[in-house]
């Protein structure tokens, strides 16, 4: 199993004793400003305009036009940003209960109230995300057909695209807090994206939809292929390019204005990102750095400088065990995190049992 899969188990595990006494929920979306026309598909891909105030469970897609974005705001107090011509769903978001919670006043929240696990598939398109403090036990994890993200803070991008038939381009951003990717294809562990920072990936691509679930409404499949749930689609071995670095001053500048015209988030949080833009990199200052992603598993993955000179990631872990081949990564998370939430739901609903019966 892959670390990243192994680490998520750990912590979701670890959500057990504190939801002893409390119950775990589907969390709430509230919809915040809608900029243009975005479309809402519930869980059996009924369309709804996507209008400011909505507010929805786990289950359902966004997607927004060529000139259109949309607000959500989550109940554990995040908010992400659904830029224009992008396909998003919210596949996970459950919650343990608590009393600071409050309808309506989620930004409000300078911290994350509670445990939650939360998964958010990007079927084609750019996200925004804008993350209070998680809960220590709290996952957050944003899934693309190439990679995932793992979220710590505080504000991130996560862009994916497709090339060609069967492989797409993933590009997650770091503007501020902490963030991990891992690429599926290239049997490696999860490599740091420090704040400033963003990794580029282009690898074979894999369906999104969880096992036995239909290719999400606005996808297709390219004609002459065949695309399994779980299975990378074919493309040529070692096809896999990887490259890290900075985010540009244009980059991290849009990224701020962004936040300012469609979010409600408050002005110093768009101000920061503009403040930190000042200080970043114009595009012909940055040279990025190349990540290779060897064959096997044994070994650390290895950066080289432009001159191609050697050099070493900062935090990536190897992994213990090559990604499943036979689910593909993507699945084995969506699995991984089916099985340890209903865990913990099972044991919230037997300690709320009034006089559970004795085991023989």
């Amino acid at each position: 199993m892959n670390t990243l899969f192994r680490s998520l188990s750990l912590a979701l595990l670890a959500l057990l004793p504190a939801v002893a006494s409390a119950a775990l929920q589907n969390g709430k979306v509230q919809v915040g400003m809608v900029k243009g026309t975005a479309t809402l598909f519930d869980p059996a891909s009924k369309q709804t305009v996507l209008a400011s105030g909505r507010v929805f469970e786990q289950g359902y897609r966004v997607e927004t036009s060529a000139s259109s974005t949309a607000e959500l705001i989550l109940s554990n107090g995040s908010t992400l940003i659904v830029n224009p011509d992008s396909l998003v769903e919210v596949r996970t978001f459950r919650q343990v209960v608590s009393e600071l919670i409050v309808d309506g006043e989620y930004q409000k929240l300078d911290k994350e109230p509670s445990p939650s696990v939360t998964e958010i598939v990007v079927t084609r398109g750019k996200v925004i995300g804008e993350v209070r403090k998680l809960n220590p036990q709290s996952s957050y994890v944003i899934k693309t057909p190439v990679g995932v993200a793992r979220i710590r803070g505080t504000i991130y991008t996560v862009q994916y695209s497709t090339v060609g038939a069967n492989a797409g381009k993933l590009v997650v951003g770091c503007v501020k807090g902490s963030v991990e990717a891992t690429v599926y294809a290239a049997n490696s562990g999860p490599v740091s994206v420090e704040p400033g920072k963003q990794i580029s990936a282009t690898a074979p691509a894999q369906s999104t939809a969880a096992p036995g679930e239909a290719p999400a409404p606005g996808t297709t499949t390219q004609p002459g292929t065949t695309t399994q749930p779980g299975t990378p689609d074919a493309a040529p071995a070692g096809s896999v390019a990887i490259s890290m670095a900075d985010m540009d001053k244009a980059t991290i500048s849009a990224v701020g204005a962004t936040i300012a015209a469609s979010t409600s988030l408050p002005a110093a949080i768009s101000q920061g990102v503009e403040a930190q833009a000042q200080l970043a990199p114009t595009a012909d200052q940055i040279t990025p750095v190349t990540v290779s992603t060897p064959k096997t598993t044994s070994s650390d993955p290895v950066a080289t400088n432009a001159d191609g000179t050697p050099t070493t990631p900062k935090a990536t872990t190897p992994p213990s065990a090559p990604a499943s081949t036979s689910t593909g990564g993507g699945n084995a998370l969506d699995a991984t995190i089916s099985k340890i939430t209903d865990t913990v739901q099972q044991v919230v609903e037997k300690q709320q049992q009034p006089n559970p019966s004795p085991t023989m």
